[in-house]
């Protein structure tokens, strides 16, 4: 199904000679684990990316864009030109990658100048209210918050806080979702965040897609006039059937990427907002797989090139004939904050990161002082002018040495570039980090559905997780007296509904279950057995490192009575408990 978006909004114009038809719309259209290289139009050998070739034939390619290593703070980086550990932002689960309250997201600015704003896809920066997309200037929000959803067909996806089951591949289902969105919008301004989910694994593509892949061999490029060692590269470890199998169902995907990017398009000519319609497309950070990435060092998780570096797509059809061709203007993540609200005309707060690179592609202008900073894990490397300073202080001269091979020796320039580093690190990166655990928001407003997923959770006992790896898991081997726990900040005092979403074998039928605080507790029985079995391995094109997936029930128990002075919640399977429970998690909504 689709959602509908048949409501009617209202602007209230103050003393302004812009009318709502006047101003730009924006589309973002970020890819999950697409590096640079993962595009026809940066040398890909193998892909056929032809709607992305167009647009950034008629607008701009640049090929000095830098991201995070991974995707959460790719996110935040953009929703608020900051460097991520500035936004709180310091892992991809179990709340670290909630992006503060006190950063104002360009969602909001939006929001508050009269656009109709929409979010599409992975969020990946905080699933409880306030840091919900609903409550950060997303009016629409169709998706999942996790960083990690463990299938792409007819997928559980959240539609404003509320779950329900997607129709068809997740891709395509979302870009439907943001088309009907545009078409709707009629004559008013709008925003769009396009989160799209691939190629993140689960390997999963359709026959559609997949075919083209599936026969395709490293001897079909040796024939195109490729030597060996660069077909190997194209798909990886060429000997190594899995690898070789990841990167074609990576392949296969982007080529859905690319033919829903031509479906936006063409929406975007149909309705005649095409002129006035900003596009930017880019990737959260390096491949996801060692494939063809034009030789540059690193992948996914590192900071040196491979992993940072992205192809960044902007077209401005309005003023494209100013913009055409590749831009070597060494900018990031944290400037399409600034972009955005300067092509708007928004005033924003200039105590930001990020530098709007838009007066600079209009004028022609440099920015040779300019350093980026990438970072991860306790690694920093930057990268000024043609130079890499990688996370061991080695420096590279990435014109000449790419593949950062060969260190060159420039003690002036290293010892700078290492003094530029060491401040950075004093000044964004140790004070953001003394403050690395908060708890869990839940909301008192009406109609909120607080979320608390097994992913963010804590538990004692012989309790483990689903995967080693948190996102979409779930908990099983849940025993008698076994605890599952969240540190929780409750915003407002009240009664609030509990639903529990467990699944559960036919001995665990009236087993106990109690949900407690600090402040109070109730407790509630499995009055229904409901048993599946793991699945999503028949849709893998190659078998997946992350958790494989069961369906759940829920159970409603009555409503626990919570306060701002209750500080943890608890689930736990009373003395009278027998049987299987595997647990997925609980929501609180406020009772009315």
């Amino acid at each position: 199904m689709r959602i509908s978006f048949s409501w009617i909004f209202i602007f209230s114009l103050v003393v302004s000679c812009t009318n709502l038809n006047d101003k730009p719309n924006f589309i973002i259209i970020l890819t999950d684990d697409q590096g640079w290289g993962d595009l026809e139009l940066t040398g890909n050998p193998v892909l056929k990316t032809p709607n992305l070739n167009n647009l950034a034939e008629s607008g701009s390619l640049f090929d000095s864009f830098y991201v995070s290593p991974v995707c959460s703070p790719t996110r935040s980086e953009i929703l608020t030109g900051n460097y991520h550990p500035k936004t709180g932002v310091i892992d991809v689960s179990e709340g670290g990658e909630r992006i503060n309250l006190d950063q104002k997201l360009v969602s909001e600015y939006f929001k508050e100048n009269n656009y109709k704003t929409a979010f599409f896809g992975k969020w990946h920066n905080g699933q409880q209210y306030p840091y919900h997309p609903n409550s950060r200037g997303f009016e629409e929000f169709i998706g999942y918050c996790s960083g990690h959803i463990g299938e792409y067909f007819d997928a559980e996806l959240e539609h404003n806080g509320e779950f329900f089951r997607s129709d068809g591949y997740l891709t395509d289902f979302i870009t439907d979702n943001t088309i009907d969105f545009i078409e709707s919008s009629g004559n008013s301004p709008f925003f769009v965040f396009l989160s799209i989910n691939t190629p993140h694994s689960p390997m999963q593509i359709g026959d559609e897609w997949w075919s083209r892949f599936e026969r395709f061999s490293a001897e079909d490029l040796f024939l195109n006039d490729l030597t060996a060692k660069e077909s190997d590269k194209a798909f990886g470890a060429a000997d190594n059937n899995e690898l070789v199998n990841h990167t074609k169902a990576a392949y296969a995907m982007i080529e859905n990427i690319d033919w829903n990017i031509g479906r936006i398009m063409k929406t975007i000519r149909d309705s005649n907002r095409y002129e006035d319609t900003v596009v930017i497309f880019l990737g959260d950070n390096g491949p996801n797989g060692n494939r063809w990435n034009d030789s540059l060092k690193g992948r996914k998780g590192s900071t040196d090139e491979g992993g940072v570096r992205s192809p960044l797509i902007f077209s401005y059809p309005k003023i494209n004939q100013s913009l055409k061709g590749k831009v070597n203007l060494l900018s990031s993540s944290i400037d399409i904050f600034p972009t955005l609200l300067d092509i708007a005309d928004i005033d924003f707060d200039n105590s930001i990161d990020g530098i709007s690179f838009f007066p600079l592609l209009l004028n022609k202008t440099s920015n040779d002082e300019r350093i980026i900073y990438n970072h991860w894990r306790d690694n920093v490397s930057l990268r000024f002018q043609k130079y890499r300073l990688d996370k061991d202080n080695n420096l590279y001269n990435l014109e000449d040495d790419q593949s950062q091979i060969f260190p060159i020796e420039n003690d002036s320039l290293k010892e700078y570039l290492i003094e530029k580093k060491k401040a950075w690190i004093e000044q964004v990166l140790n004070p953001s980090l003394s403050n690395q655990k908060r708890p869990f928001t839940i909301s008192g407003e009406f109609g909120v559905n607080n979320i608390l997923p097994a992913r963010d959770s804590n538990f004692s006992g012989f309790i483990k997780r689903s995967n080693i790896y948190p996102n979409d898991s779930f908990l099983t081997n849940w025993s008698k007296g076994d605890s599952i726990y969240w540190p929780i900040q409750v915003m407002a005092d009240g009664l609030y509904n509990i639903g529990i979403f467990i699944n559960s074998d036919k001995e665990s039928l009236n087993s106990e279950i109690i949900v407690s605080s600090n402040t109070s507790d109730v407790k509630g029985k499995v009055e229904k057995v409901f048993m599946s079995d793991l699945r999503g391995m028949e849709y893998d094109r190659v078998p997946r490192i992350e958790s494989y997936l069961k369906d759940f029930q829920v159970i409603n128990l009555s409503p626990i009575y919570l306060t701002k002075q209750s500080s943890y919640l608890s689930i736990k399977r009373g003395e009278n408990s027998f049987g299987k429970l595997d647990f997925k998690r609980i929501t609180l909504k406020p009772y009315n």
